[in-house]
């Protein structure tokens, strides 16, 4: 009896041991499978362009599968929502602006994501500049040229298109009216692409777009470039002074190409991702590629950074949809 006793106490232990073993062995180290991009747009534009682009070198760099998702709609709602409640394990990541993570929380009073308690900040990749452009025809020349003639034209103001309400194009936009005071019309289209048309023919007479967008018809004549947001000039409108250079309060019309996590994404994965994502940006042939001929301003961040400016950006996002009187629902 004494010898059956001890032998399930030794086996007992040894069960006992290689459990705590099975416990202790680390995670496999990220990634060990496919990681997705979720984009809140089509494919073509911009952020698709750009996480695509970055998607390849880091499979390229992982050897992993990384794929892109696209789930465009609602403010970017659709996407960040899907990736809010995915698991919080760093293979389903969010690709967005500050629509996504920043402005929605303002603009819609029953969010179904919370930005700040659902999705954990990776690295902001890049920020986009806008020029506001007018058409050919438009009698200005400047930005300070407009804001003079809006301010004689108060009695049947100049319009003005961006890509729906309480959008990038949109906010920025309201903002000048208030900063300078001066009467503007706002007329929401279903996206930059259709806003262009009717500004070529002055149906609207200004609208913020987004520099490569503008580049193209500035280069062919049919628009007129008054201004960029942008710390510096930039080279593909070179000739386009800063609101600094211009001695008009810069609006801020600029977006931020960034990505988030699922919370709960362990902290190692996400400065991981953000590191991999910083290199890759700043290598020289990603850059000739895909940052500088779009004049994208090139960040990079860390976790910290991005958390720190996405925290600024809801302050500064909070007043923009106040002064523009945006409210969806």
């Amino acid at each position: 009896m004494k010898v059956r006793y001890t032998r399930r106490l030794v086996l007992g232990a040894l069960a006992a041991l290689s459990a705590g073993m099975t416990l202790a062995q680390p995670a496999a180290p990220y990634p060990s499978k496919t990681v997705r991009f979720v984009v809140p747009y089509a494919a073509g534009g911009p952020v698709d362009g750009l996480v695509r682009a970055l998607g390849r070198a880091l499979q390229d760099e992982w050897k992993q599968p990384v794929i892109v998702d696209n789930k465009p709609g609602a403010n970017e709602i659709i996407a960040a929502d899907f990736v809010a409640k995915a698991p919080g394990d760093g293979y389903t990541l969010l690709a967005a602006t500050e629509s996504a993570l920043t402005m929605n929380q303002h603009l819609y009073a029953n969010l179904p994501y919370s930005p700040t308690r659902d999705l954990v900040p990776v690295t902001r990749l890049v920020e986009v500049p806008l020029a506001i452009a007018v058409p050919k025809s438009l009698p200005v020349s400047n930005i300070k040229e407009f804001i003079d003639l809006a301010r004689k034209s108060s009695n049947q103001p100049l319009a003005y298109g961006s890509g729906g309400a309480g959008g990038i194009s949109h906010l920025p936009m309201a903002m000048l009216a208030k900063n300078e005071g001066i009467t503007l019309n706002h007329v929401p289209y279903k996206g930059a692409a259709p806003t262009i048309p009717d500004l070529i023919a002055n149906i609207v007479q200004a609208s913020a777009l987004a520099v490569p967008v503008v580049e193209p018809y500035v280069k062919a004549g049919t628009m007129k470039a008054l201004v960029v947001s942008a710390p510096h000039r930039l080279a593909a409108l070179p000739n386009v002074p800063t609101f600094e250079e211009s001695g008009v309060k810069d609006i801020q019309a600029r977006f931020n190409i960034g990505i988030a996590a699922s919370k709960g994404t362990p902290d190692a994965v996400v400065a991981k991702i953000a590191a991999d994502a910083r290199r890759i940006l700043n290598t020289p042939d990603f850059r000739a590629k895909y940052v500088d001929p779009f004049s994208y301003v090139l960040h990079g961040s860390t976790p910290a950074e991005y958390a720190a400016f996405l925290e600024q950006d809801r302050v500064r996002q909070a007043e923009r949809v106040k002064v523009s009187g945006a409210v969806l629902n």
